[in-house]
């Protein structure tokens, strides 16, 4: 079972579509953790809605504490044998987590990276996309990665 872990902070607009994303890939064997951070909003409302909605989805309402708390708070709560962090106005393409799991177990690995595509909203373009002639598989040493972490030339950071 993978454990998607998303903090949730003051994020009503993209919430829902952000879970709906997760919930909706093709890899069903997980669950939802939404760390709610002492949003102010709508978004500790939604929540409880979307738990309502799904099984799979769990729902911690904690004080303000940063992305970082949050992210511990879902780490106690995981039940999952593997991990994957989503910010809470992301959304997933429905084979991400599928891919992802397929690429730890076909190179025995601990931790599977992908990218990611970014869009502006108020300008209706995308920042920042892979294209499918930029997309490779490689397997690095703990020490590899992070000589490699920061270059900028793949974006990885």
């Amino acid at each position: 079972m993978v454990s998607v872990i998303i903090p949730v902070y003051n994020d009503e607009k993209y919430l829902v579509d952000c879970v709906n994303s997760v919930l909706n890939q093709t890899y069903q064997n997980l669950e939802v953790i939404l760390v709610n951070d002492g949003s102010t909003d709508r978004s500790a409302a939604l929540c409880e809605q979307l738990r309502a909605q799904d099984s799979r989805v769990r729902v911690l309402h904690k004080p303000n504490g940063g992305v970082g708390d949050s992210r511990n708070a879902g780490l106690a709560m995981a039940t999952g044998e593997l991990l994957a962090f989503v910010d809470n106005d992301d959304r997933m393409e429905p084979t991400n987590l599928a891919e992802l799991v397929d690429l730890m177990q076909r190179h025995h690995a601990d931790v599977a990276i992908g990218n990611f595509y970014e869009f502006v909203e108020d300008k209706q373009t995308f920042y920042f996309r892979v294209r499918e002639e930029d997309h490779y598989e490689k397997v690095y040493t703990p020490a590899e990665w992070f000589a490699e972490e920061y270059n900028m030339h793949f974006n990885l950071s």
